[in-house]
């Protein structure tokens, strides 16, 4: 059973057609090389680590921004300081375009898995958002 007085920690938005250049290009690998230019993508995750850490600071792990396409690609990750910090890059980086967010459901144990597929059917209904 979750904690009511803990928030949410996992949320995934759609990313719309982007209108101009991307802000952000995401590569494989460093340098950054042209020829492994990840794709656009079509949904990101922000999953909060809220694994206690011990020693000096203490507090929590921060946060990860995934980027995924509705086939399963990943489209690039980043670490961000706070849950906050991750979804004001994923605005930053994708504007207008960046659909709403919805927290994942508490049960649901594989955040990406749901994000893929949340992408996937939702770009299958266009038209219905």
């Amino acid at each position: 059973m979750s904690d009511p007085t803990q928030p949410p920690t996992r949320y995934v938005a759609l990313v719309g057609a982007l209108a101009g250049e991307r802000r952000v290009a995401q590569t494989a690998g460093f340098p950054l090389d042209p020829s492994k230019m990840l794709p656009v993508p079509d949904v990101v995750l922000v999953v909060a680590d809220t694994t206690p850490r011990t020693g000096p600071g203490g507090g929590g792990g921060g946060a990860m921004l995934f980027r995924y396409t509705a086939h399963g690609e990943l489209a690039g990750d980043t670490w961000h300081s706070s849950l906050a910090d991750a979804r004001a890059q994923a605005a930053y980086e994708y504007g207008d375009a960046l659909v709403p967010w919805i927290e994942v459901p508490e049960e649901i144990g594989d955040a990406h898995a749901f994000a893929v597929r949340y992408a996937f059917e939702q770009l299958n209904s266009r038209g219905d958002w």
